[in-house]
């Protein structure tokens, strides 16, 4: 069995190296998954629903009130 030479052992130690440095500059979880944009928008259809809803109910209040 022979031993790696220098220089295959310097070529996995520099892909080592170069994967852990990747590893560290990628984007993290919130970066790629937008999940303040997503809760903002939930909330302001909430909102939105919850106003259709009194506008609703207040104009069959008003027809149902009338007759």
């Amino acid at each position: 069995m022979q031993t790696p030479s220098y220089s295959d052992i310097h070529v996995r130690y520099t892909n080592l190296t170069n994967r852990t440095a990747r590893q560290e500059n990628t984007d993290g979880f919130l970066d790629t998954h937008h999940v303040v944009d997503i809760a903002r928008s939930l909330f302001l259809s909430s909102i939105l629903w919850v106003v259709i809803a009194i506008i609703v109910y207040t104009v069959y209040s008003m027809v149902a009130g009338a007759h």
